[in-house]
């Protein structure tokens, strides 16, 4: 039987009963990735920073609306506050000195409004800062999206990779076994000795060790894919990976114009932000320095003296001149625009560094897909070995020890071709995401 054709059918009998497993999700690749973009907490984290960005933003609104504030008083003594003596007024009836007071209780209440008219651009470069803090928070989110995205694919490939190497084992399983009745055979007829038979035994019980190293993997791999998408670890059980027929195409499909690329990635345009963000301050700062001007009108009611109350309405003009500030403010300024040249050469460093990003991420995509085409040809040769092998063990040309070799190979190039097509996946990802595709 073609050796091809046989693990063609062992994998096609694995997956249909594991899709028969009553109780099992099978989740693709695609779903996991959305889940995790929903439950994963460094996601509702950035969220939440985004969320708060936002707040900040309309705090700084509310600064271009006028300043109101309102103060109230009320009181009530033992005594008058203010007394006085009255000398005699003949004229008037008061022939000998009165006393009188007032203020023995009263009320006192103002209210006033400022409008800013004049605040050197504070007001202005301060809502700026806040678009651009929350700019920067989304820019933020989508780095971390994609760093989730990464992580994801790598719990999800790792599972597949175990599942790979598990149909390995089934199928070495199955000819190990087959194997081991022909020995038993020939060791009943006296044809071979029952040290071969041993041989196989042993084969058959580290096969065995490997399955449960791989059962034991995959039980833990699908506990840190639940945790990470936001899956309830208990539900690991019940949980797998759909099978994936790998789709290799040339890397020259995705190729990017890394120059272009630049400008579009969500680190060059946080770099921008940084930038933005200590210009704003250095303008701030020159702001604070500046005169303040604003309008107003006050009201204010009291009743304090002779029980009388008094209505008065006033507008008013407000200038404020930060004098002491001149002394501190000059180097603040200076130190603004030391900030400013740090964030520009920052920029310039992390272009340069994201470039650099770029031509690593194409040289290990490009040396990733040539390992496929030697993993594939491995593959065909290990097989065709094993194939000779198995012939020349029956003809009695081959030792048993030689078979066994054969079929150790071929499971070395089995694995080595599912963990090239996975990392080649892995190598797409990311430099799809580290060109913005």
């Amino acid at each position: 039987m073609n050796l091809r054709l046989f693990f063609t059918c062992s994998l096609l009998a694995v997956s249909a009963i594991t899709s028969c497993a009553q109780g099992i999700r099978m989740l693709t690749l695609e779903e996991c990735k959305e889940m995790a973009r929903k439950y994963n907490t460094d996601i509702r984290t950035g969220k939440i920073d985004i969320d708060a960005a936002r707040q900040t933003q309309k705090e700084a609104y509310t600064k271009y609306f006028p300043t109101v504030s309102a103060d109230g008083a009320t009181f009530r003594a033992d005594d008058e506050l203010i007394k006085g003596t009255v000398p005699p007024l003949p004229p008037l009836g008061i022939t000998s000195p009165l006393e009188i007071g007032t203020m023995e209780k009263g009320n006192l209440f103002s209210v006033s409004v400022v409008q800013p008219i004049f605040a050197g651009g504070q007001i202005v470069h301060s809502n700026r800062l806040a678009k651009t803090a929350v700019e920067a928070s989304r820019l933020q989110l989508e780095m971390t999206t994609d760093r989730v995205d990464l992580e994801t694919e790598t719990l999800y490939w790792k599972i597949v990779s175990l599942k790979e190497a598990e149909k390995t084992l089934n199928v070495l399983d199955s000819l190990l076994s087959s194997l081991h009745k022909d020995v038993s055979l020939a060791v009943e007829t006296g044809i071979t000795t029952r040290n071969d038979l041993l041989t196989v035994q042993l084969k058959q019980n580290e096969l065995n060790s490997n399955r449960l190293q791989v059962e034991n993997g995959k039980v833990l791999s699908r506990m840190a894919l639940c945790q990470y998408i936001g899956i309830p670890l208990d539900s690991a059980a019940f949980i797998d990976v759909a099978d994936l027929v790998f789709e290799i195409r040339n890397p020259l499909g995705c190729k990017a114009d890394h120059g272009h690329a630049l400008y579009s990635l969500p680190g060059y345009r946080l770099l921008e932000k940084n930038v933005e963000v200590h210009q704003l301050k250095r303008k701030i700062s020159l702001g604070q320095m500046l005169p303040t001007v604003g309008l107003g009108a006050s009201y204010t009611y009291e009743d304090l003296m002779f029980e009388k109350s008094r209505n008065h309405l006033a507008l008013m003009a407000t200038v404020r001149i930060p004098l002491s500030d001149w002394w501190g403010g000059s180097h603040k300024i200076k130190r603004s625009r030391l900030e400013e040249s740090k964030a520009v050469l920052q920029r310039q460093d992390g272009s340069e560094k994201l470039q650099l990003k770029m031509q690593q991420s194409w040289n290990l995509l490009t040396e990733s897909y040539e390992q496929i085409t030697l993993a594939e040809a491995a593959v065909d040769e290990a097989e065709e070995n094993l194939r000779i092998q198995t012939d020349n063990y029956k003809n009695g040309i081959t030792t048993l020890s030689e078979l066994l070799d054969a079929q150790g190979l071929y499971q070395k190039s089995r694995n080595r071709y599912a963990d090239a097509c996975i990392d080649y996946q892995m190598k797409t990802t990311q430099y799809l995401q580290d060109t913005g595709q």
